[in-house]
Parts: structure tokens; C-alpha cells; sequence
């Protein structure tokens, strides 16, 4: 398994969120097209006053899919995490250029977060490629369950691995946690889920079939966590990367 040193712990200070002009400037487009995205949906932003000030979380979604980059396949993320794990079984399943290519991409992984990231570009930058390498690792389903069912379903004994509040480092009544594709129906019908978005509580990253998730991996768990896109969680993902 490869094991980095503990860093020095650090703070970076998140901004809600940029004007017109900063988010124009991000995106390499002029201000019209700015205000165009907020009119037609695409772009959330809010009023204030008489300028709007738009959702940083918004305009990363968008500045990624205008990135060149494209995501790693389902077996070249796993292979990554594989690498890290220290995961004989697995890396002897690869051919011997797919072992070589997951150890490089590690690599130049870990060389990306060898310093801590000193500010908020440098944070969403890791995490934008933590996204980028990782995001086919498993489908990710958002749903709502009721409140009083959360206990029940964290202790279900069909998740693979479960993210905790002690284990992510950010508190959270949520439940998150990776399923196998063929338990995803039987655990929706148990505890009544349904399909959500901004009001979710339950997040699922559902597995392919051949494939189970790490129970205590810290790369994995670092895509997690950045594929929230909040700054704390981007900014635990980079810590995590790391460790």
C-alpha cells in the first residue's frame, strides 16, 4: 500500500460564490453569455441587490464539461485504487501496461497533492481531477428516505462500504455508501426510496457487477467526497488524496 506523510493541517477561506464578471472570466466567454446562462437555467445565481452573484458549484459543472479531459473507464478507476490498496489479487488481474498505467497515473496523482493546496483555485483543481479520473467508478444515485428510516438502512448489511461522519471527517445524518447493481431494487423497495435531487439523503454508488469497493480506502473515499463539490468536502478530498 502506498502511505504519504501527514501534512501540515491548513485552512483555505471559501467565497459563497462570484460575480458576473469572475464567472465570465472562468469560462472564457464574455458577460452577455453569463447572463444568458442565468436567464435560461443553466447557470444558478441569486440577486442581491442589483448584481448577481453566481454559484461556484454551478459554474464548476460547467467549466468541467467544457474540459478536454475525459474520464477514466470503470476498470482503469479501479485499477488506480487497486495500486493504492496495495490490491495483489486485483493488479494480477490487469495486463501488465494496465498495472503500469494505474501506478503512473498514481503517481502523478500524489505528485498533484505532494504540497497542501494554499488556495481555493488549488483545491477545486484536485478535485476537479478526482472527478476526472474517478467518476465511472460506479453510478451515483441520489435518493430520499424517510428521517426515521436512516438508522435501519446505515446498518443494512447489503452496503459494501459505508461512509461515516468519524471516517470523512464531516458531520452529516446522510447515509452514503457503495451497493452492488443487483442489491440496488431490493434495498429501494425496503426502505421506500425515491428519487432526488437537492432534498437528497441518501447517496448510492451503485457497483458494476465483478467489482466491490474498498472498505477503508482513503483514494476512494477522497472521490467521494469530491464529487459533493462543496468546499469542505472538496477541501477533505485534497486532504485525504494525500494520506
Amino acid at each position: 500500500m502506498y502511505v504519504r506523510k501527514p501534512r501540515r493541517a491548513f485552512m483555505i477561506v471559501f467565497m459563497p460564490g462570484v460575480s458576473v464578471a469572475e464567472a465570465a472570466k472562468r469560462l472564457g466567454v464574455g458577460v452577455p453569455r453569463i447572463h444568458q446562462r442565468i436567464a435560461d437555467g443553466s447557470l444558478r445565481a441569486e440577486r442581491i441587490g442589483s448584481q448577481w452573484v453566481v454559484d461556484e458549484v454551478s459554474l464548476l459543472r460547467i467549466a468541467e464539461r467544457a474540459d478536454p479531459g475525459r474520464p477514466l473507464s470503470a476498470r482503469s478507476a479501479w485499477s488506480i485504487i487497486a495500486a493504492a490498496e496495495g490490491d495483489v489479487d486485483a493488479l494480477a488481474a490487469l495486463a501488465p501496461v494496465e498495472r503500469a498505467r494505474a501506478k503512473a497515473r498514481l503517481e502523478s496523482l500524489f505528485d498533484l497533492v505532494a504540497e497542501p493546496p494554499e488556495s481555493e483555485a488549488q483545491v477545486r483543481r484536485i478535485a476537479s481531477v478526482l472527478r476526472l479520473l474517478f467518476r465511472n467508478r460506479a453510478g451515483r444515485e441520489l435518493h430520499r428516505a424517510a428521517d426515521a428510516d436512516l438508522p435501519a438502512l446505515r446498518v443494512d448489511r447489503r452496503w459494501q462500504s459505508l461512509i461515516t461522519p468519524a471516517v470523512s471527517g464531516i458531520a452529516s445524518s446522510d447515509v452514503e455508501g457503495y451497493l452492488a447493481a443487483e442489491d440496488l431494487a431490493p434495498l429501494s423497495r425496503d426502505f421506500l426510496l425515491l428519487p432526488a435531487d437537492r432534498d437528497a439523503n441518501v447517496v448510492i454508488h451503485v457497483v458494476s457487477a465483478g467489482r466491490h469497493a474498498y472498505s477503508s480506502s482513503t483514494l476512494q473515499l477522497a472521490a467521494d467526497l469530491a464529487e459533493h463539490r462543496g468546499p469542505r468536502e472538496e477541501l477533505r478530498a485534497c486532504n485525504c488524496c494525500g494520506t
